[in-house]
């Protein structure tokens, strides 16, 4: 939402009357709207009460769809907004983006102000373009990882006020997000716990199956975890709709205070999703060295293979985190020549992404040199002839000097050739 830092330069110029009149015929700002936001209660009186103030003037709205009311509460002019309501200005207008004057009061920290359009009977509870209602805002307002630029105590306060009116705590956005799990995201303890009291399940989920506890895990939220599972009983072990726990989220991100606390909170180590992936394997994928370590002082197996027969080994290869393979091979070290399903090796993946620092890291830990893999195509290749097929000279080069050969070379010397064993 625009803030208030943000209003419409038009709505800053000190422009002449004759010059005003013309440019609010041009732009659609009304002399009661300049008024409104220079707080001049006197001359919106006068203007109101002019023989010659057109019936619509309360409700005109701007370009931005924003009417004297709205820009009385984003300026935070109080007076002037019981003034406009005393004369019957429409408390539930929407502006272009759908914003009612509660969104405004709300997201600009105008408790007095949202006091005043709650007990004038505003409804709180509309939704702007984007499916969020006041009450989403309010609860990322709460946390202090809020883009809202505000103080987590005010957002807190409003709320507090929303929820007192009886707002429904079941809304959802356009993604399918309660307010929860807004404030899970937001990192604010204070407001789920609000939340839940209210009547908020901390098991909702969103279109795409994450709940609160995936949200708090996913931004390394430690506090929020521990209130989700400790005080509100939140399932350690929902899965999202990819089968993946908040435990993958946090190893993936490389979150270890996140990781340890669910791991001591019962979470399973070993839980794999519709990809046959643990949470070992996301972590390794994206190089998470401490995060992996502290799944396997949890008991994580580092031998389970997903659905295309990887191990986490492979999914570190790819990552290029040579200290993470190094560690791997180190608590397994059979698995240096353990092949996929495609009869891939760790070396086929190194020379693939023309990666030839993890190639020497994984030969120095006896690697072999010529492992045969079968691909998409049903083609017989060496990691010779994956480094070639990407164009990965400097590891074909370095292959070769080591002993690599292509496949056909070997078939030669092979009768019948046997592609590398997966088990």
């Amino acid at each position: 939402m625009t803030t208030v830092a943000e209003m419409p330069a038009r709505y800053e110029e000190a422009a002449a009357p004759e010059q005003a009149a013309t440019a609010a015929s041009a732009e659609r700002v009304s002399p009661l709207m300049r008024a409104c936001l220079r707080d001049d209660v006197n001359e919106v009186q006068r203007i109101l009460g002019s023989q010659d103030a057109r019936p619509d003037l309360l409700d005109a709205a701007d370009e931005d769809g924003l009417t004297p009311l709205l820009l009385a509460v984003i300026s935070g002019q109080q007076p002037l907004l019981t003034l406009l309501l005393e004369r019957g200005a429409d408390k539930d207008w929407r502006d272009h983006e759908r914003h009612s004057a509660v969104h405004w009061a709300t997201v600009c920290g105008e408790l007095g102000l949202l006091d005043v359009l709650l007990e004038a009977g505003a409804n709180a509870s509309t939704p702007d373009i984007h499916g969020a209602y006041p009450i989403h805002y309010a609860a990322q307002m709460c946390g202090p990882n809020s883009e809202m630029a505000t103080d987590v105590r005010v957002g807190l306060l409003a709320l507090r006020r929303l929820l007192a009116a009886g707002v429904d705590v079941h809304v959802v956005d356009h993604d399918g997000r309660q307010p929860l799990l807004w404030a899970a995201s937001a990192g604010s303890s204070d407001a789920l716990v609000s939340l839940v009291n209210a009547g908020a399940s901390v098991a909702a989920a969103d279109k795409d199956g994450l709940t609160a506890l995936h949200c708090a895990a996913s931004r390394g939220h430690t506090d929020c975890i521990d209130t989700l599972v400790t005080l509100c009983g939140a399932d350690v072990d929902v899965m999202d709709s990819n089968g993946c726990t908040a435990l993958f989220y946090a190893v993936t991100l490389g979150h270890a205070d996140c990781t340890e606390l669910l791991l001591r909170s019962g979470a399973e180590p070993n839980r794999q999703d519709r990809k046959g992936r643990t949470p070992a394997h996301c972590g390794a994928a994206k190089g998470q060295i401490e995060t992996v370590k502290m799944l396997a002082r949890y008991s994580a197996s580092l031998g389970i293979r997903n659905v295309r027969g990887d191990l986490p080994l492979h999914e570190a290869v790819r990552s290029g985190r040579k200290e993470l393979v190094r560690w791997l091979l180190q608590q397994r070290p059979e698995s240096v020549n353990h092949a996929n399903n495609e009869g891939r090796c760790p070396l086929h993946t190194a020379a693939m992404t023309n990666n030839v620092e993890m190639c020497k890291v994984l030969m120095d830990l006896h690697a072999q040199v010529n492992p045969l893999m079968r691909s998409s195509t049903g083609q017989l290749m060496t990691p010779l002839d994956s480094a070639l097929s990407r164009g990965s000279r400097s590891c074909a080069k370095y292959l070769q000097l080591h002993g690599g050969a292509s496949a056909s070379a070997l078939t030669d010397l092979r009768s019948p050739p046997q592609v590398n064993d997966s088990g």
